[in-house]
């Protein structure tokens, strides 16, 4: 018998078989109702075995659904591999960052996808990461679909085993951005650190949270102790920044200016600063950034510089420069009071006999006397001051009546007539004196002047040792005011003017680098008009702008004349007026010069006074940064003569600079003059502004020019001014003597 079945008749108590009929009849029921419940156990068994395939699948859905949520929502790309390199699985929400498709991929060895370049390090890295059953990261430039990108690979142990291998999970991010980003930042880090120019952050209760070295240095304090420290507790004696500059910075969120700070030591330093409030984000507060220069040397300088260019050095008088000012001031004090002031005009007679027969020597010991004894006259708030050669002038301020000054007229021409003991001579010499009274006659300097001059003039004619006041009649006899206006229109008209041209050289190689366009007028009946005289009247009537257009379309014609001659001229220097300046259209008109002639930009350089960029500040930067920016070059005229400013040099887009004549006249006789020379080419090269010095005249002047660092010069001793046939011929010889020298 079968042992399972006796096994199971066993069960069934069926031991003695085959049994009896009765027997047979129930194991019979026994083995169907067995077979019955062996049915509903297989039922139950698969109903069971139904739902849990159901659940199994179901949650094998979602855990594949939550897979691919986090790999979408993961930047980096994972790999499931064996001990082999074989790769089991491949997970990423970029599948184009992929060297091929995801299928490609699966089953492979790092060896039949990767060259050997790359697959020695990556099998190298696997073998490290089980040996040592420690993370490990590499980085690698991989060529892929995407560029050649810098990729970060981290590898790491698995404790699970895929048929007996063990395996590593490699997560691999692209950092090529990142990676810029953080270059870019140390970078910015470095050049921060190393600026001479002075950082510091605040935050928006005004403490300090970040200062660069050069920020320590020019405030003279420790780095780290300025830190988290409040920047109204910078400074020795008041704040660094006051009431007014926040005020400013919370309305505008930019300030700028220069400061004169008491440093801890009990030094004082000009600092210029810049500060702007920055509002980075709408959750974040407002921060304050501060850019700062120690501008002390400068300011020295130009301290210096003022007190040479306004002190007349012979006398110790103000020079013209600062009684200008000084001339100005006054007449804004007397229209705000309602009094009177008066201006005198002093010449004196015989001045040269003195001068050319004893020399310069005692002409100038008589100058100092003179202005020795007209001081005494001088009440405190008045100004006597030295124009020029014999010339004096003197302002007297808080006069109630004009006549109230003739006391003191009668009084210098009594102690002008005492002699004047200079060494072992007893000089004479009287003074001519014009009076303007202010602001009666006029209330500008330049009419003033004029008018005071007028009257000395009449004085002179009148036989000297005498004093005239201003009147209107003068004027006209003088200027002939109306008649030179006519005169003005008529000669736009009639084409009166023209255009002489003085060429300007290079100092150290002698070569033509330029030329100014100077205007003339012959006027019929005349004869040669002073540009002194009808370039102001030219600015009063509103004649400059048509003139100033007549001479820049005059220039820009010449050059391509020149040009059509086989030429090469260097670009040509114009003066721009003041009037001409403010205009709006300014930029445009001679953009449109610029096309209609076909010239470059760099054909053309645009010469300005200092005073009218102060006077028009804003106006003038708008239109000298669009000149600027067209490529046109613009130079500061008569620097030095004016009101000079290193803010101007600072703020305005200059390339060059010219020296005064009246500077240049006096070189190697006038310490001074030299002084101011030194100096401002030196100021000069600090700002990366070439200078050139106008009125050379003589050897020596230039000289001197070439071993003070002056880049180029113009003057009669270089070139005189010469109409366009003579800068044609100029031209052609210069283009001659170097195709000989090409030659040889």
């Amino acid at each position: 018998m079968h042992p399972l079945l006796k096994h199971q008749l066993e069960q069934l108590k069926l031991e003695s078989f085959p049994p009896s009929e009765e027997g047979w009849q129930q194991l019979l029921e026994q083995i169907s109702n067995t077979y019955d419940l062996a049915d509903q156990v297989r039922g139950t068994l698969e109903h069971s075995l139904s739902i849990s395939s159901e659940k199994t699948r179901a949650l094998y859905k979602n855990t594949e659904a939550r897979m691919q949520a986090i790999t979408a929502a993961f930047p980096d790309m994972l790999f499931f591999q064996d001990e082999q390199g074989c790769f089991l699985d491949v997970f990423t929400s970029n599948p184009e960052q992929l060297l091929m498709p995801v299928e490609k991929i699966l089953g492979r060895t790092i060896e039949e996808i990767f060259p050997s370049e790359w697959a020695t390090p990556f099998k190298q890295m696997l073998q490290d990461t089980l040996s040592s059953e420690q993370p490990k990261r590499m980085e690698y430039y991989m060529e892929g679909p995407m560029g050649n990108r810098l990729y970060e690979a981290r590898m790491i142990p698995m404790e699970y085993r895929e048929e007996g291998n063990k395996t590593v999970l490699a997560v691999v991010r692209d950092i090529t951005e990142p990676r810029k980003e953080q270059t870019w930042s140390r970078l910015i880090s470095q050049a921060v650190g190393s600026a001479r120019e002075g950082i510091l952050i605040l935050d928006a209760q005004r403490n300090i949270i970040f200062s660069n070295p050069a920020a320590a240095t020019i405030l003279n304090q420790p780095q780290d102790a300025m830190l988290h420290k409040n920047i109204s507790l910078i400074g020795n004696q008041q704040p660094l920044l006051d009431d007014a500059i926040w005020k400013t910075l919370d309305e505008q969120n930019r300030w700028h200016g220069e400061l004169d700070l008491s440093l801890s030591d009990n030094t004082h330093a000009y600092i210029w600063l810049s500060i702007d409030k920055l509002h980075l984000d709408i959750h974040a507060s407002d921060h304050y950034v501060i850019l700062m220069n120690d501008v002390s040397e400068l300011q020295a300088s130009r301290s210096k510089l003022e007190d040479l260019a306004t002190t007349d050095p012979l006398t110790g008088l103000p020079n013209r420069l600062l009684f200008e000012d000084r001339l100005e001031q006054a007449i804004v004090r007397t229209k705000r009071i309602g009094n009177f002031g008066a201006l005198f005009f002093i010449d004196l007679d015989r001045f040269k006999i003195i001068n050319d027969s004893l020399g310069h020597h005692m002409g100038d010991l008589l100058l100092q006397a003179v202005s020795k004894r007209i001081n005494k006259h001088v009440r405190q708030n008045d100004t006597l001051a030295r124009m020029g050669g014999d010339e004096f002038t003197l302002i007297i301020e808080n006069l109630h009546r004009p006549e109230d000054i003739i006391s003191l007229l009668e009084k210098l021409q009594q102690d002008f007539r005492r002699p004047f003991q200079i060494g072992k001579y007893e000089l004479r010499t009287t003074a001519s004196i014009g009076i303007s009274i202010f602001p009666r006659d006029a209330d500008t300097t330049e009419e003033l002047i004029k008018n005071a001059d007028t009257a000395m003039y009449s004085a002179k004619e009148g036989g000297r040792d005498q004093y005239r006041f201003f009147t209107t009649k003068l004027n006209l006899s003088a200027y002939s005011y109306f008649e030179t206006e006519q005169g003005l229109h008529q000669a736009l008209k009639q084409n009166e003017f023209y255009l002489l041209y003085q060429p300007q050289f290079d100092l150290k190689s002698g070569d033509m680098i330029g030329m100014e366009a100077l205007l003339r007028w012959n006027r019929p009946g005349y004869g040669m008009v002073s540009p002194l005289k009808f370039i102001p009247m030219a600015e009063m009537t509103g004649l400059i702008d048509s003139l100033g257009t007549w001479v820049r379309k005059t220039v820009c014609q010449q050059i391509v004349d020149w040009k059509k001659q086989g030429l090469t001229p260097p670009r040509v220097a114009i003066n721009l007026s003041s009037r001409e300046l403010v205009k709006p259209g300014l930029n445009a008109s001679i953009a449109s010069l610029l096309t209609t002639y076909r010239l470059p930009a760099s054909a053309l350089e645009l010469e300005i006074t200092e005073s009218v960029i102060i006077e028009h500040g804003d106006v003038a930067y708008q239109n000298l940064f669009g000149l600027t920016e067209m490529g046109i070059e613009l130079a500061i005229d008569d620097f030095g003569t004016g009101h000079s400013s290193l803010v101007n040099l600072k703020r305005f887009p200059l390339s060059s600079l010219k020296i005064d004549r009246s500077f240049i006249r006096d070189v190697l006789v006038d310490e001074n003059d030299e002084a101011i020379i030194h100096a401002t080419i030196a100021l000069a090269k600090s700002f990366g502004i070439k200078t050139i010095a106008e009125g050379v005249e003589r050897r020596e002047q230039l000289d001197f020019l070439l071993g003070a660092g002056c880049d180029s010069v113009q003057g009669f001793l270089c070139g005189r001014p010469m109409g366009p046939k003579g800068i044609a011929c100029l031209l052609d010889s210069i283009a001659n003597a170097c195709k000989s020298e090409v030659l040889g």
